[in-house]
């Protein structure tokens, strides 16, 4: 029974001794992390987001019209603040529908804008000098010359004898053509088949389809979005007074100089004139015929 006592105290001797032993291993290992710790801080370098190359301003600026308030650390001022940037970016708006306008003006102007050609600049020229001349509205025939040989002059020997001067021979040219196109031309009005050099290329009627035929056409309506283009100085034109009578029809060219309301006037001769006039006609007469020549295409 005393042995068995023994063996009882020494086993729960040796308990103890393990669980005081593993109670200092614990603070032994506690004390060890204790004194071996520290406290480590990582910083991040001040250069890391700095780019190698400096970029200008304007790369790095949004374009905005808002501006931030001032840092007045009073909420109403910052409030107020913004509000009264409003009407900028108002202002902003307005800015750009006004640089839009100007700059659709200025395409418009660009478009309408238009450099004469030499030929152009010949015929304006010579009718500035047949205004001044003394020539006469009256018909005569003349076999040997075809063009008139005194100052009595119709209509279409403005047209004539001003594109002779500058270089296009409408005696040659017309009868030509009307060899070659019989069928075009009306020659029943003159009751006979073939023409007449020294004669037709005066006939209203054939002048103007010679022109027709070999002309640019244009526009016969003048208003005020075509006149620039449209209406050039040096255009032939062609009126109709009464539509069974084509003898009665005149010719003229285009001026240079317009009326008060910018529109062309007329250089022509008429019975109504008596004399090579330039007149304000382009809106009040009939036109049939709107023609440049020679075909600038």
């Amino acid at each position: 029974m005393e042995k068995a006592k023994k063996i009882h105290t020494r086993k729960s001797q040796g308990f103890k001794i393990i669980v005081i032993a593993v109670i200092l291993l614990a603070a032994v290992q506690a004390w060890v992390l204790f004194s071996n710790y520290k406290e480590i801080i990582t910083k991040i370098p001040e250069d890391l987001f700095i780019s190698p190359k400096s970029f200008p301003v304007s790369e790095l600026t949004v374009d905005s019209p808002y501006k931030p308030p001032d840092d007045t650390g009073d909420g109403e001022v910052a409030v107020e603040t913004a509000t009264t940037e409003q009407p900028n970016l108002e202002n902003t708006v307005e800015t750009m529908e006004a640089v839009e306008e100007d700059t659709e003006e200025t395409t418009i102007e660009s478009v309408d804008e238009f450099v004469l050609s030499d030929v152009q600049k010949k015929i304006v020229i010579r009718l500035m000098e047949l205004l001044e001349e003394d020539i006469e509205y009256g018909y005569k025939v003349f076999p040997e010359t075809g063009y008139p040989s005194e100052n009595i002059w119709i209509s279409t020997d403005v047209i004539s004898v001003v594109l002779k001067d500058v270089g296009y021979d409408l005696m040659e040219l017309i009868y030509e053509d009307m060899q070659n196109h019989k069928e075009d031309y009306p020659l029943d009005i003159k009751n006979r088949k073939s023409p007449i050099k020294y004669i037709d290329f005066r006939d209203v009627f054939f002048q103007e389809k010679f022109l027709k035929r070999n002309a640019l056409e244009m526009e016969k309506e003048y208003t005020l979005e075509n006149k620039d283009i449209q209406w050039q100085p040096g255009d032939i034109v062609f009126f109709q007074f009464y539509p069974d009578n084509p003898y009665q029809d005149l010719g003229g060219f285009i001026s240079s100089r317009t009326n008060d309301q910018g529109v062309p006037l007329v250089i022509m001769i008429s019975k109504e004139f008596g004399r090579v006039s330039e007149v304000d006609k382009l809106l009040e007469y009939t036109i049939v015929g709107h023609y440049r020549y020679p075909n600038p295409y």
